[in-house]
């Protein structure tokens, strides 16, 4: 058997491209159950963020399955092969293993040694473990990158200085409103852990007024309260719209939360005052037009990149060394699976929470 990941991601892949191909949360069990029916793959983990859709499978053939699932992938998304082939890319083995390893410590990240990704890394091993998508292999493959992503920020300085989307946004912000956050009031779409950290970072920051939206009242509220901000239900933030310096987006819906209707609607209380709209969403959840709205600054996910370039500089000196920590651990899983496959081995696994002893 072997390990293989077929995937693009914002290395390989521009936004338009990455949000067809993106596979929603609520869509991964189903999908799980789909790779299991259509191939008979029994071990396959998901994971599918704004930056990166990987799919990890073990399987006897590896030719056969990227090929396969490059089709599967075009099926779901409704979008032909060759219009994302060659981004994606397919890697096998020590390879395959090294590409987890190095996304789950943020090493493949937009923003270089951002956290979140952890945490994302370990929410897509959860649902493969509750679909019982992941067996023998891969259960140790994952816990042995969350136990390499802690590692790496134990060992290293990666994740110091604004190694987060939230801490880039609130940099954008800064900028933007030359370093006023107290006389700003925020939008801030999402309830999630892309816009808990942004609401952290923004709080922090001190930030004028922060109001959380979400299609649940509870989880707005769970959020405000953690943050010590205030909430709105979404129709009342579609009208607050008229009022705030900026709106930031990070949801899971398939469809545009803000479009053109909706600042038209608020456009003559709003008069000429600037608004900033950021879109952390993939899909967009802002409609891409208004840009063009006389008073808005639209900012997406791969717009930050050139924000973060500054950020980046500073942590790139503990590259060759996290690449070093990366490869250490990647040679003590390959020797467990020689052992494995060699020895036949019963080797039991263990849950998620355990991964910190791996």
């Amino acid at each position: 058997m072997n390990l293989l990941v077929v995937g693009l991601s914002h290395r390989t892949a521009p936004l338009e491209l990455r949000e067809l191909l993106a596979i929603p949360s609520r869509e991964l069990p189903d999908t799980l159950g789909d790779l299991h029916t259509q191939f008979g793959i029994d071990e396959a983990v998901i994971l599918s963020t704004c930056n990166r859709v990987e799919i990890y499978v073990i399987t006897p053939d590896p030719s056969a399955t990227s090929y396969g699932l490059i089709d599967f992938l075009s099926h779901r998304s409704h979008v032909a092969p060759e219009a994302f082939q060659s981004r994606m890319y397919c890697l096998t083995g020590p390879d395959a293993v090294r590409q987890l390893f190095g996304v789950t410590a943020g090493l493949d990240s937009m923003v270089l040694g951002e956290s979140e990704i952890t945490a994302q890394v370990k929410q897509a091993y959860r649902v493969a473990q509750t679909e019982e998508t992941t067996g023998l292999v891969l259960h140790r493959l994952f816990q042995k990158a969350l136990h390499t992503a802690k590692v790496i920020r134990s060992k290293t300085r990666l994740g110091f200085g604004q190694a987060s989307i939230g801490s880039i946004v609130v940099a954008l912000a800064r900028k933007l409103f030359e370093g006023q956050l107290q006389n700003c009031e925020v939008l801030l779409w999402g309830a999630g852990k892309a816009a808990e950290s942004t609401a952290r970072y923004l709080i922090k920051n001190g930030v004028g007024q922060l109001w959380i939206v979400n299609r649940t009242p509870l989880k707005a509220r769970d959020l405000a309260t953690l943050c010590q901000s205030g909430w709105l239900s979404w129709e009342q933030a579609l009208k607050h719209l008229a009022h705030v310096d900026i709106a930031i987006v990070c949801t899971q819906a398939p469809h545009y939360v803000i479009d053109q209707g909706d600042l038209d609607a608020v456009a003559a209380q709003r008069g000429s005052r600037p608004l900033c709209l950021v879109d952390l969403a993939v899909p967009r959840n802002v409609e891409p037009s208004l840009a063009r709205h006389p008073g808005v600054r639209l900012y997406n996910i791969d717009d930050l990149q050139t924000i973060t370039q500054a950020a980046q500089s500073q942590r790139e000196q503990e590259r060759e060394r996290s690449d070093a920590l990366i490869q250490e651990q990647v040679n003590h899983f390959s020797r467990w699976w020689m052992a494995v496959s060699h020895k036949k081995e019963d080797v039991p696994c263990r849950s998620v929470e355990a991964f910190s002893s791996v």
